[in-house]
């Protein structure tokens, strides 16, 4: 696994203009180009800044801030869904931590995704959250990540972001698509394979035991 340089951090970005309803002014309106590291790269301090004062979703992408658009009410409720199904199977086994879509996983200097789900377990949590400090970015891909396709996402661009999971030491890769109601999996070894119709979802040995159907994972679609 990759890993990242100690990285001396800055003081807290400050807000730009004013704000409203925790929106940070400038950011949809002109663009999140407005917004500028205080040296070269992002420090974690500065990223994790962003998201202080504004309800809007940050990733972190070849060194430039990228503000994600709201999520519609689907994309949600599948997440939401995925999250319930992989929590009880998770929490029952004690397998790791399962996280949201708002967690920060710093890849490279020049890379900070917050997938819609990931997960973690214990044994990868040393490496990647190495003090154990949950108030900070893990410096790693999660051992699990999930990806829900919104209709504005690009598949190449979600595929990119994919193969830094992988390259950065996800086991994982699960690319939910409502469309189609398909699930595409992807493994470390660049092997991928498409699920439809009566298919099932297995965690393998990331998630040992985790088994659910296309149709459970869809239902009320």
């Amino acid at each position: 696994m990759k890993t990242l340089p100690n990285i001396k951090m800055a003081r807290a970005t400050p807000t730009i203009g004013g704000t409203t309803s925790r929106h940070k002014r400038g950011v949809w309106e002109v663009g999140a180009r407005t917004l500028k590291p205080k040296s070269e790269i992002w420090t974690d301090r500065e990223l994790l800044a962003l998201g202080a004062d504004t309800d809007v979703k940050y990733e972190l992408w070849d060194g430039k801030i990228i503000a994600m658009p709201p999520a519609k009410p689907l994309h949600g409720m599948i997440i939401a869904h995925l999250t319930y199904l992989l929590g009880a199977h998770v929490f029952e086994n004690k397998l790791g931590r399962l996280f949201d879509g708002q967690t920060g996983f710093r890849l490279s200097l020049e890379h900070c995704y917050e997938p819609d789900i990931s997960f973690v377990s214990h044994r990868r949590s040393k490496v990647i959250l190495p003090h154990g400090d949950l108030s900070g970015l893990f410096h790693g891909a999660p051992d699990l990540e999930v990806e829900v396709l919104s209709p504005s996402d690009s598949i190449t661009r979600t595929e990119r972001k994919i193969n830094h999971y992988l390259e950065y030491g996800s086991h994982l890769v699960w690319m939910v698509d409502p469309k189609s109601k398909t699930v595409s999996v992807y493994r470390p070894d660049g092997s991928m394979e498409l699920l439809r119709g009566d298919r099932f979802v297995t965690g393998n040995s990331v998630l040992p035991g985790f088994k659910v159907s296309l149709a459970k994972i869809f239902e009320g679609i």
